[in-house]
Parts: C-alpha cells; structure tokens; sequence
C-alpha cells in the first residue's frame, strides 16, 4: 500500500487508548515530506514516544490503536508483521529511543555492537570520533554496563546510523550528554541527514535542539497537534530562594554527608581520583563534567552500590561504610540515589502505587492508608496526576519514570538525594516546576541534594555550588 507521493512519513486520523479509554492520541494527522526535517515538542506524557513508536509499527504496552492509518516509505507499518516488520525497522527506519540502552546486547563490546547492523562499511572508529567518542582498542572492547550513560546514547546513535535508515527517528537524542558531547553529538547527525538525505523526526524537550536540526517544529499537547507559538518553551529557571550561602534553609535540620579523598575504578581503569566533596544540610549540589568520566560512578559509591579504591564517608560527622550491605540498618535509607535509567530501575510491572506504598510501609513505618495518601502526595508535588497511581511504571513516558523514581526516593525520607540526570526527559516547564519543590525541601527539611547534570542552566537556577570532575582531583569551588 502506497502513501502520498514524496511523504516519507504519512500519518493520518491516529487515534491511540490507554486500558480506560483515555485518549494518548487523538486523532493525530502528521505528513513529513522526504528529506525533511521535523522536531516535536511537548510535556513530559503528551504522547511524543507513543507517536514515533507508531512509526516502527509498534504499540506501547497496555495501550491500543482504535483507529487511523500510519506509512513510512509507502509501507503500512500497523498492518506489517512478523519478518517484513523487522526488515523494515532495519532498513527504513533507524530509531534512538529515550533509553538507549535497551538497543544494545549487553553481552556484545562496542565493535560488535557497531559491526551488527553496519551497512555503510565504513570504519567504526571514524563513525565513534564523528560523535566524540574515543576509538581506541580499550573503548571498542567494552560491554554496554563498562559505559556511561552518555556514552550508550552515542555508541547506539551510531549503531543506528549504520543501517542507513532512509527515516531516522530520534527520541530526546542529548538529553543524557554535557554540552561538549550534545555538539558533538548534533554535528554528527547534522552531518549525517545531510550528506545521505534523510528524513528526521526529532522528540526532545530542547527548544535550541529543535532549532539546530529541524526545519520545522510541532507541539502534541494532550494527544493533539499543534504548531508552536513564538518563545514557547523557553524561559529560564528561576533562581533559589536560599542564595549561594544557604541563608534561609534550616540548617542542622538534617544529617550533612562527606566524602573525603575518593577514588574508584572499574577493573584497572580509574574513574575518579581523590575527589573530597561535602554536602551541607539543606544544601544542593552540582557535580558537573564530560560523559564518561564517572559521575555516576562517584554517585553510585555515596549511595553504597560501588565500592571505591580509596576514601571515607562521614553522614552528620560519624563513619559510614561505602557498601550499602555494612552500613547499619537505621542509616541505610538515609542517602538515596535517583538513577540515569528510571527505566532500568523500575519493576515494569508493578504499579506506581505500589512502587511508592511498599518503601513507605517498609522504611517510613507508615500504615496500607497513610502510605496511600502520601503517595498520592508525592505525586502531585512532581506534577503526576492521580490516574498515574493505576498504571504500571512500564506504561509511563520516560519523564514519568523519572518522576517515579524521584518520588520513590523520597518515600525513604532521606537526608540526601543523589539526582543522577533525573529530570534530564522533562520538558523545561516540568523540570523547573520539580527543581523548586526539591529546593523547597531542601529549605523546609534540610534535605541535602547532589545534582548531576550536563545542564549549565539548571545549576545556575538550583544548585549552590558546583563541583567539576574532568579526570582530575575535582576543584570544589564556589559560584
């Protein structure tokens, strides 16, 4: 079956439900002419993953296509199946997923990941560097879990790039990258769509991303189309209320926690060297740097899920063991990490209520009703409506994980939360909204936050001071 002559992409009248009959998409009529290049906007849940999965003829679970037509290259993608369907998503469409990860075969190393799908014959190395990655021998040997996030989203970038695609489909493409790397990164598929002529569809919160590689902008804003208006997207964060030297926040209210002379590695490679960092009640953070030079890592010691080389920890002035398993039971839930990967650290099948009840019953002490209520609360204070409660946390958008892990996190009632690009899939107007109410715990309960972000704005709105780690012993260094 063919599409309008010159459209690669042809969707028309997609109607998409959820298991109660809510419309996610409604009515959606979207046509992209060949080598053209579209971005679409939109909060967090307004159906943007929902809409370009349609494109690889896939439905989200729990949710089902009630009506409309969708074809890409001529091909009716809810009618193909079987072989033909996996052909196409190999040869037609390429697509980076808000979760990179989940492209990658966690038991291929990266030359093997690069070399599975590679049609261009092209060098891996010389398609690494396009993006800013090293190429040498010790990268190319490394499984998935040895790479950052970041690094994942390129490496699968690039994967996907290989099978020239004649469609590529981008689902928030830098959204896990510092600013060096997201350059990089928009270069390289710059670069690529123009030099092979390929239609783009790029999903992302960013405004400047949309600009820099998209000639025209769409908005789906509860299950409809829009075009946007002018400025729409754009303002920035506004700033802490508690200024660079925490005045106003109730300081002593909660433990303060320290790390002093840290050092960890994977295997042989060091990832960080001697970095001292002090968290001050009711105080954030920001742990800047390049992808790849271990924030995460160094977050994943605070939180006693990585054993460092070197170096000591001190919550409110006394020893805690790095390893979650030796510190004492009463001090466990009192440093909580906020993974890169909502996804990966959510039970897909279990209900956000029950992700949220069952750390609130367990650590808060709470009973089956209060433990509902206040997860209820914790939804609204993250800006999830209540009807999110129902639903399993694999039916929810990428931005809606986040704010589920976030949430989850508080449930523990910690004294520090360790912020690992946890609002990096929210559009900004979300972002923002999520960054004042952390800041406004911080101010009211003196809980301690480690925001890592590639984000310059977002720690000139939130953060108090800034810690740089570049490979080197990380300067903590003042605004």
């Amino acid at each position: 079956m063919t599409g309008t002559a010159g459209a690669a992409v042809e969707v028309t009248g997609l109607r998409t439900v959820d298991g109660a009959g809510r419309a996610v998409l409604d009515g959606v009529t979207l046509r992209v002419a060949a080598g053209e290049r579209v971005a679409l906007l939109g909060p967090s849940g307004s159906g943007k993953t929902t809409l370009a999965l349609t494109l690889l003829g896939a439905v989200r679970p729990g949710l089902h296509v009630t009506g409309g037509r969708v074809t890409v290259g001529g091909h009716d993608m809810l009618a193909a199946g079987g072989t033909a369907l996996r052909h196409l998503r190999r040869t037609v469409v390429g697509y980076l997923p808000q979760n990179p990860a989940q492209t990658l075969t966690p038991t291929l190393r990266v030359a093997a990941q690069l070399d599975e799908l590679a049609r261009d014959g092209r060098d891996p190395a010389a398609r690494l560097h396009e993006v800013g990655l090293p190429a040498d021998p010790g990268f190319l040997r490394r499984f998935p879990h040895q790479l950052s996030g970041g690094q994942q989203q390129r490496v699968a970038l690039v994967r996907a790039l290989s099978a020239q695609p004649r469609l590529l489909v981008l689902d928030e493409p830098t959204s896990g990258l510092d600013a060096a790397a997201a350059d990089a990164t928009l270069r390289a598929v710059d670069a690529a769509v123009t030099a092979r002529g390929l239609t783009l569809l790029v999903i992302t919160h960013d405004p400047d991303v949309a600009r820099r590689l998209a000639g025209r902008t769409l908005v789906l804003d509860r299950g409809r189309l829009r075009e946007p208006h002018r400025g729409e997207h754009g303002a920035a964060p506004p700033p802490r209320t508690g200024g660079p030297d925490g005045a106003g926040r109730a300081a002593g209210a909660r433990a303060g926690l320290e790390a002093v002379g840290l050092s960890a590695a994977h295997g042989t490679r060091g990832v960080a060297e001697g970095l001292s960092l002090r968290l001050e009640p009711g105080e954030c953070v920001a742990l800047l740097g390049p992808s790849g030079t271990g924030k995460t890592t160094v977050a994943r010691c605070l939180a006693g899920l990585h054993r460092p080389v070197a170096g000591r920890l001190l919550l409110d002035g006394r020893h805690l063991p790095f390893p979650l398993r030796e510190r004492p039971a009463p001090l466990r839930h009192l440093v909580q990490l906020v993974p890169q990967d909502a996804a990966g650290a959510l039970n897909p099948h279990r209900t956000v209520e029950a992700t949220l009840t069952r750390p609130l019953r367990r650590l808060a002490g709470l009973g089956r009703e209060d433990a509902r209520q206040e997860a209820a609360r914790l939804l609204d204070l993250l800006q999830l409506p209540a009807a999110v409660a129902r639903r399993t946390t694999g039916r929810l958008s990428g931005g809606q994980q986040q704010r589920v892990a976030l949430a989850r996190a508080l449930c523990a009632r910690p004294a520090v939360l360790l912020c690992d690009e946890a609002t990096s899939q929210l559009d900004r107007a979300t972002a923002r909204a999520v960054h004042t109410r952390l800041a406004r715990l911080g101010e009211q309960q003196g809980l301690s936050v480690l925001m890592i972000t590639h984000d310059p704005a977002l720690v000139a709105g939130y953060a108090d001071r800034t810690v740089a780690l570049d490979g080197m012993p990380a300067p903590d260094r003042r605004h």
